[in-house]
């Protein structure tokens, strides 16, 4: 774990102290995190979590937020609120600081995670979480058994070999297919690659959460993602 994570570190940035006073402050009980002493200033603190210093409020926590939220075709998935149509244009001022588990291109749609819960980012989206994603997928051309076979057998896109995927035909232009990896245009780029075109792509789940009734541009806030 990143030491600026750490209590000591956080205290010395907070009262602008050493870390031998700081350190002293955790070891004499000094100081107090949601209002329960703790003594070890190597433990890790959360953004959420409330520092106290002789009861005396020293950092708020800050309240964790997350919402899912149904990206409409043709908007960016961008925090660069410079560039035109981005997600935030659609969202409320109080999403505004959340940030995107993982991203949606400019003209794919559906599911996407918001949050401002690092530590919840960090388990999602780390390499070997291999969490489920699930597109619903319309193209130019039939489905072919040739274009099935790319998604459910390693493929090699660039340099990387995919990893088996889940696909399901829906109709003669239509499928869905299950992810667990996080390879740019990687629904496209297999497309392409197998004399077919998306016309339209959207995620409608992300590991457990699906899209359920929420239309386009809409949101709805949930408990937790884990």
């Amino acid at each position: 774990m990143d030491f600026r994570y750490q209590l000591g570190y956080q205290l010395t940035k907070i009262l602008r102290c050493s870390h031998k006073q700081a350190y002293a402050f955790c070891r004499n009980g000094q100081i107090q995190i949601d209002e329960v002493v703790e003594t070890n200033p190597r433990r890790t603190i959360s953004s959420h979590e409330e520092i106290r210093l002789d009861k005396l409020l020293i950092r708020e926590g800050i309240s964790h937020k997350y919402v899912l939220f149904n990206k409409p075709n043709l908007y960016e998935c961008t925090t660069n609120r410079e560039i035109e149509n981005n997600m935030y244009e659609v969202l409320p001022s109080e999403y505004q600081q959340l940030f995107s588990l993982g991203r949606l291109d400019k003209n794919s749609e559906g599911l996407l995670l918001l949050t401002n819960d690092g530590q919840t980012y960090r388990k999602l989206m780390a390499e070997d979480a291999e969490v489920e994603k699930e597109y619903l997928v319309r193209t130019l051309r039939p489905v072919t058994p040739e274009l099935e076979d790319a998604f459910v057998h390693p493929y090699l896109l660039g340099q990387r070999l995919t990893q088996p995927a889940r696909f399901e035909h829906v109709d003669e232009y239509s499928f869905k297919v299950v992810l667990k990896e996080g390879i740019n245009r990687h629904i496209r780029r297999i497309c392409a690659k197998n004399n077919n075109q998306v016309m339209q792509l959207v995620r409608t789940r992300f590991g457990q959460h699906t899209l359920g009734d929420l239309q386009s541009g809409q949101w709805r806030a949930v408990d937790c993602f884990l």
